[in-house]
């Protein structure tokens, strides 16, 4: 879940008919949590933002840009760069209603600028999950079938792909156009009619599935059957004459380095949302299971541990840089050309500026 509001309006409100009847008045969980995130939160978005824009670049090098993997790769720095400012503007948000009880930002959102927004962070979250999926497949149709060019192993098909992805998950968003407006002057929320069947929609259909059963089983079985498919040819190499190992292992070991930065990639993203979409789901046990009651109790008790494993999650979209650096040859490769070229162009520039000023000179002259 990107915070707790839904969590607390959803105890709180939801089919409570006397509110102090049931939870202690004003009670609120410890805020050492929050101050962990308050204080992280600035620096993994900058470092994530530097890290995805250098990752752009590098991905739409000369040598990189004609890959099917570099569309992917390319994508998901663009949404998770919109990901990692959508979650500092919230984290700014939340400070200033704790602190001067007052929504800065939201405040001046009207009916419009409340839905648009809403769409926008969760299908930003959405195509952060999704492409990663979209990786764990090409990479798996490239390990077992590295000599057909399917259409997801293409360019121009990879590039449709993202495409349809996105109109496919915008299309399951739509509701939050319909249910969303302007509250009280002050926040964006669900309108009253449709409250029920919009945390509904936001707990089981975009948090638990879209967000995480589906996405997640998919990573893990595309990532299991690619790791089989490296272990056996692998096994298959060791067994046959020097010779012909020789002549085969260059390009399998030169195709096996980039499944594994993707394959590191894909378990990042498993790593560090499995912490806050679990506390998610157990909570969501003991609210079916235990009532509203038990419920704020364990999420007075669980809040500050959501606020520390939302900055984890907020990791896996700044952390793709760093993982390429770590683990891609042909990335870093392609980096120290980047910066290469902008010194060698600064160069340039200079000496011709200062030849073109010795000949303006020679011409007074």
């Amino acid at each position: 879940m990107e915070n707790n509001t839904t969590i607390y309006e959803w105890i709180t409100e939801n089919g409570s008919d006397n509110y102090y009847a049931d939870f202690p008045a004003f009670e609120q969980p410890s805020k050492w949590g929050f101050w962990i995130k308050f204080v992280l939160t600035p620096i993994i978005v900058f470092a994530g933002i530097v890290g995805n824009v250098l990752s752009l670049i590098v991905m739409k090098s000369k040598a990189l840009r004609h890959k099917s993997y570099s569309q992917y790769l390319s994508a998901l720095a663009i949404f998770d760069t919109l990901t990692l400012l959508i979650r500092q503007i919230r984290i700014i948000d939340e400070y200033s209603s704790d602190t001067w009880e007052s929504n800065t930002i939201f405040r001046k959102f009207d009916d419009f600028g409340c839905k648009a927004f809403n769409f926008i962070e969760h299908i930003a979250y959405l195509m952060s999950s999704w492409l990663i999926v979209m990786m764990a497949l090409e990479r798996l149709l490239a390990v077992w079938f590295p000599f057909k060019k399917f259409i997801l192993r293409r360019r121009s098909g990879a590039t449709w792909a993202i495409v349809l992805l996105f109109l496919g998950l915008s299309l399951s968003q739509v509701f939050r156009l319909v249910m969303v407006k302007k509250i009280d002057t002050v926040t964006c929320g669900a309108i009253d009619s449709f409250w029920e069947l919009y945390v509904n929609l936001h707990m089981y259909f975009y948090n638990m599935s879209l967000t995480f059963i589906l996405p997640v089983g998919f990573v893990l079985v595309c990532n299991g059957m690619v790791l089989y498919q490296i272990f056996k040819v692998r096994r298959e190499i060791l067994q046959q004459d020097k010779d012909k190992r020789s002549r085969f292992n260059r390009p399998i070991r030169k195709s096996h380095r980039t499944t594994s930065m993707l394959l590191i990639v894909s378990f990042t993203f498993l790593g560090t949302l499995l912490p806050l979409l679990t506390m998610s789901l157990v909570f969501d046990l003991v609210l079916k299971s235990r009532g509203r009651k038990d419920a704020f109790s364990l999420y007075l008790a669980i809040t500050p541990y959501m606020e520390v494993a939302a900055v984890l999650s907020l990791v896996n979209y700044a952390a793709n840089f760093y993982i390429y650096i770590l683990s891609g040859k042909n990335f870093r490769f392609e980096l120290r050309k980047v910066f290469n070229r902008q010194r060698t162009t600064s160069r340039s520039f200079t000496y011709k500026s200062s030849k073109e000023t010795r000949e303006e000179v020679i011409r007074l002259w």
